[in-house]
């Protein structure tokens, strides 16, 4: 059958789209997908919260299997005798934020670069939990020092799944200690144990902070927590480290002076121009660097407490009560933010 002509005047039925509409399609979806973006990056970081709250629940647990068979948690260092530090050049260097954007920074953070870092020779508390942690094959040998050891050497490089917090971004070229053990480089530490805050007033300059839970040659056991396991931090979130480097597991909230206001800050001094609660650093010159607690989640830090439990602290809780919760027996009365 033959086909009628169109009238005159008629317009055929277009089967495409013009310029105009695609523009306009185009534009729509993009405006759905910068609404929707945030939405699934904070979905996102809800999920690594989350999987850092269950690694710190875990070390947490591991600790008290510690405890359980050796009557006191883990010492935060062990001092070696035998062993010495280890100066190691970090290569990239060592580009290291303090913290992720926020309203409180303005989009900005502080950032640190490290070029050197002191690794050192005594073990803490993250060498002594590994066959708590599920780590055992790390084949970690004390007797052996860590310096000269290449068993050691290599197990320093092993990466713990446990001991990192999903939220964060180290560099990725690691340091070695020398270039035939190149398994990867010294393996991050996201954790730090709590040393306390400060030394006894009118202490000697030097004098470790042993007011906490993990420090030098500790012993602490339950019974020495007197103000009770569930207000007292036993670990926190940390900036960077490296669980074979016995410095990089433990920290402390700076109050030297004693006036309930953190000595620390961004700029490495102590005490600091612009002092803060988290996200802090600390150059010892000689001795290192050091950082204080800090997370990259965006408003909170995750602290595991001595009774086992988990809890997340937000970044602007009143530095009073992080004090308070930092020693073991100093009898502060202690309200813990939800």
């Amino acid at each position: 059958m033959n086909q009628r002509p169109f009238p005159a005047g008629s317009h055929q039925c277009r089967t495409g789209f013009t310029l105009i509409e695609l523009l306009v399609v185009i534009a729509i979806i993009a405006a759905l997908a910068a609404l929707l973006l945030p939405a699934v990056q904070n979905a996102r970081e809800a999920a690594r919260r989350t999987e850092c709250i269950n690694n710190m629940k875990q070390i947490i647990l591991a600790t008290h299997s510690y405890a359980d068979a050796h009557k006191s948690f883990p010492s935060g260092i062990i001092t070696n005798p035998a062993s010495s530090a280890l100066n190691v050049n970090l290569p990239e260097p060592g580009i290291i934020p303090l913290g992720v954007p926020s309203q409180a920074t303005a989009g900005a953070v502080p950032q640190v670069t490290i070029s050197n870092w002191v690794y050192s020779g005594d073990w803490g508390w993250a060498a002594f939990i590994l066959p708590q942690v599920g780590a055992a094959t790390a084949n970690v040998n004390f007797n052996e020092a860590k310096d000269t050891s290449t068993n050691n050497q290599e197990a320093c490089q092993l990466v713990i799944p446990t001991y990192l917090c999903p939220s964060r971004s180290y560099p990725n070229n690691r340091p070695q200690a020398a270039a035939g053990q190149n398994l990867g480089g010294y393996a991050y530490l996201s954790y730090r144990g709590n040393t306390g805050t400060s030394p006894p007033p009118g202490a000697a300059a030097g004098t470790p902070t042993t007011n906490g839970i993990l420090y030098r040659d500790s012993s602490v056991n339950f019974k020495d927590i007197r103000d009770g396991e569930t207000n007292t931090i036993c670990f926190g979130e940390g900036m960077f480290g490296y669980w074979g480097d016995g410095n990089s597991g433990l920290t402390r909230l700076a109050d030297d002076d004693n006036n309930n206001q953190p000595d620390w800050g961004s700029d490495g001094a102590n005490p600091s121009a612009s002092p803060s609660t988290f996200d802090t650093y600390l150059n010892a010159g000689t001795a290192g660097h050091f950082f204080g607690y800090g997370s990259w989640h965006r408003d909170v830090v995750n602290f595991a407490l001595c009774d086992g439990s988990v809890r997340s602290i937000p970044k602007t809780i009143d530095f009073g009560i992080m004090k308070a919760m930092c020693t073991r027996d100093g009898s502060e009365r202690v309200n813990i933010p939800n």
